[in-house]
């Protein structure tokens, strides 16, 4: 059973923390972010983590969307991208580390619209206990923090 208690901040302010039933998914702030590929590309990597939905049974399993702005290019691709990486830390054991050992590349195609992006899978080998994670990017930003408590 996966129990989940959530603090999430984000640059000194603390959103209300929640704790919920193995069933409630988890928020986790959104990472804010430049980007690479197009003219003003900006926007946020969301991010949630929910215990009924583990990519191929691995828990935790914190699932990342990016949705960017970007005014499209005369000869560029309309395409706004970073690539993310979760880093995490076990409260309890103190255990951490950083995934994937390479980042995952995130996309969104839809300039000046919500994205169409796909929900993507990031797990860790974080075992039980309380986990900090936090969503990182290889452009400037602002990182998406989140605690989840796995038993």
């Amino acid at each position: 059973m996966v129990s989940v208690v959530v603090a999430a901040s984000l640059t000194g302010g603390t959103a209300a923390a929640s704790t919920g039933s193995s069933a409630d998914p988890v928020g986790i702030s959104p990472t804010y972010t430049l980007g690479g590929g197009a003219i003003g590309c900006v926007g946020t990597v969301d991010a949630h983590y929910d215990p009924n939905a583990l990519f191929f049974g691995q828990n935790p399993t914190i699932w990342v969307r990016p949705e960017f702005t970007f005014v499209p290019g005369v000869f560029q691709t309309p395409y706004c991208g970073v690539e993310a990486t979760l880093r995490w830390k076990n409260l309890d054991t103190g255990a951490s580390g950083v995934f994937p050992g390479r980042p995952v590349p995130l996309g969104d195609d839809t300039p000046l619209s919500p994205t169409d992006g796909l929900w993507v899978p990031m797990t860790a080998p974080t075992g039980v206990g309380r986990i900090e994670v936090q969503i990182d990017t290889n452009f400037p930003h602002v990182p998406g923090r989140g605690t989840i408590v796995v038993d």
